[in-house]
């Protein structure tokens, strides 16, 4: 929500209608490959994908927090989880990366990820800040979130190269965005709708 209303801010002020398709990573590449679709609205990894060019001003963050049920302990980095069995998303490369050599254990989706935690099939679980809301409306009223937050990345939007006239003239919007604390402005705002409509 909060990279999407950014870039449609700064697309409008283009001139440019934008639409915004919510697709799996697969067929993401795919579409990509083929021309498909022009670009990524965020990511948070810098590894190359298709023919794509990051657009230098981050749009939005994604920050990364532990959950608990019975373990209460104050974050300290990733080491801080070493006695701990974690759980997160299947494929979350970012999660993969930090926790080599730790006891994990992946689950394919949300649901499931905070079902295992409140079951004790897991002790901890690593996702955004935002995926509180997730086990709120599961109804897990023992889920807590430990503070402080393990990690806040800073998110880009990602545009094809064919589109390369329009990365410069993009980047001067977002760079006034920025500077006139616009971004950080719809930041604020898409979090305090969000929190409201979860009940946080």
């Amino acid at each position: 929500m909060m990279a999407q209303r950014v870039l449609l801010h700064a697309y409008r002020q283009l001139g440019i209608t934008v639409r915004f398709e919510e697709l799996p990573n697969s067929r993401t590449r795919s579409l990509l490959d083929s021309q498909a679709i022009d670009g990524v609205d965020f990511r948070i990894m810098d590894s190359p994908v298709s023919d794509l060019e990051k657009i230098a001003i981050p749009i939005a963050y994604e920050e990364f927090v532990v959950f608990s049920v019975n373990r209460q302990f104050k974050v300290d980095g990733y080491r801080s989880l070493q006695p701990y069995t974690i759980g997160y998303l299947a494929g979350a490369r970012i999660f993969e990366e930090r926790l080599q050599g730790m006891k994990v254990d992946t689950a394919p989706n949300l649901d499931s990820l905070f079902n295992k935690l409140e079951a004790g099939r897991t002790d901890v679980v690593l996702d955004s800040r935002a995926s509180y809301c997730i086990a709120g409306k599961l109804g897990l009223k023992n889920v807590r979130m430990l503070e402080p937050s393990l990690e806040k990345i800073l998110a880009y939007h990602w545009l094809s190269k064919r589109h390369q006239a329009l990365i410069p003239r993009l980047e001067t919007v977002l760079k006034k965005m920025k500077q006139d604390k616009t971004i950080r402005k719809i930041q604020e705002e898409t979090w305090k709708e969000f929190n409201a409509q979860c009940g946080a």
